[in-house]
């Protein structure tokens, strides 16, 4: 079984998508009626999530609202369940992820352990349309019923300890194994279907995953160019990056991979090569005892290829970036970049990426990335590589950028 989770500000679409979905299947309502609507599920929680908010307005407003959840058993370990199976699995999982203690990792006393077992949630069991394979939605409140937020800091990390817990206890698979067989299978596919196309497109591409029983999400650019894309297997989420060898499947490099397992006989193109370099002896006069002529060999000195460093940036679930950059730039960001004074919401990383993304040309990317420790507003107009900037000084001017975008708004925070 594998597990992920996520904080979001949609709380209304996630409980309208888990309970409202085709073919979905309402496992438990805790801490709200039965038999009413999604909707009315979801007017419960923001009434809730607006009483604690007035009963202590000094608090900052939580922007996250709920947690979600999704679980992913596999179907041999499911096999044969019925609904009151699934429900226990829904109990076991809210307690063993309850039970985890993140605080000394996060350095903040609210990760101790959240509360979910008493906060409002809705649990749904799901069919992937193409595979069929069951999963877990649990869109939980972050706020429990006695007033206190549940820490949203580190639940990915925590629903994937969650799912160990539950995998030891009752001898299922290990999550890690699972993803990692799950993306050498999906790596495999996306190497048979570049070696059967004659020409690469993305359409074409996409289509042949699609026919592989995958579901392939590209993301473009403002010029419609394929920044990044992820491929789902079921209910799992595979980036472009994790996938193949050495970042070969990315955007930046599938191309390239495309034409090497469809180059010609390696050994004709050495063959070729060693020709060109070949010295050819003149043919033989009537002076049978003359030496032919040495040629003169020229050394040849070659530059090494500069070192690039590649990154895949997420800003939010839907968005990554992959980014390219030069060590030397790369070297730049990460020891001219700085945290501003006064916004206790940004982190390094998050200025760094930030500049990263703008050295790549992602302005949208690096604005949200901004957005989300507290700065953005920034007047962006007329921002860009001027036409004779080096890699490293526009380096620099990243870094500096990054570090005003990621100063704190003076209105519009949100916990």
């Amino acid at each position: 079984m594998v597990a992920e989770a996520i904080s979001i500000d949609h709380g209304a679409n996630a409980v309208h998508y888990a309970v409202d979905q085709d073919r979905a299947d309402l496992i438990k309502a805790n801490h709200l009626p039965e038999g009413i609507s999604a909707e009315a599920m979801w007017q419960r929680m923001d009434l809730h999530l607006a009483k604690v908010a007035g009963d202590n307005p000094k608090r900052r407003p939580i922007k996250n609202t709920v947690i979600r959840m999704e679980i992913s058993p596999t179907n041999e370990e499911t096999a044969g369940w019925t609904m009151a199976d699934w429900e226990r699995l829904t109990n076991e999982f809210i307690q063993a992820f309850d039970s985890i203690d993140l605080s000394d990792s996060t350095q903040r006393a609210s990760s101790k352990a959240t509360n979910l077992a008493n906060s409002q949630y809705v649990a749904a069991l799901h069919r992937d349309s193409i595979s069929g394979i069951l999963h877990l939605h649990i869109d939980a409140s972050r706020v429990d019923m006695e007033g206190n937020v549940n820490d949203d800091h580190l639940v990915g990390r925590q629903a994937v300890m969650a799912a160990q817990i539950i995998n030891l206890r009752r001898g299922w698979e290990n999550p890690e194994d699972i993803e990692q067989a799950h993306i050498q299978e999906i790596s495999d596919a996306c190497i048979q279907i570049l070696t059967n196309m004659n020409s690469f497109t993305w359409e074409e591409y996409e289509r042949r995953l699609e026919q592989h029983g995958y579901k392939p999400y590209l993301h473009r650019d403002t010029k419609n160019k394929v920044t990044g894309y992820a491929i789902m297997r079921g209910n799992s989420k595979y980036k472009s990056s994790k996938l193949g060898k050495g970042r070969n499947l990315m955007p930046s490099t599938i191309l390239k991979t495309w034409a090497k397992l469809h180059a010609e006989n390696d050994a004709k193109v050495a063959a070729s090569k060693v020709e060109d370099r070949t010295w050819t002896a003149p043919a033989r006069t009537a002076k049978v005892n003359q030496s032919p002529p040495v040629p003169v060999l020229k050394p040849v000195i070659l530059k090494p290829a500069p070192i690039i460093n590649h990154y895949t940036i997420s800003t939010d679930e839907y968005h990554d970036y992959d980014v390219d950059i030069p060590a030397s730039a790369d070297d730049i960001i990460a020891n001219e970049c700085s945290v501003p004074d006064g916004n206790e919401y940004a982190t390094l990383e998050k200025v760094q990426a930030t500049a990263m993304l703008l050295f790549a040309g992602y302005l949208d990317g690096a604005l949200s990335m901004s957005m989300s420790c507290g700065g953005g507003g920034n007047d962006m107009s007329g921002w860009g590589k001027d036409k004779d900037e080096d890699d490293l000084k526009w380096a620099y001017r990243c870094a500096r950028m990054a570090h005003q975008m990621c100063k704190r708004r003076s209105r519009g925070m949100h916990r």
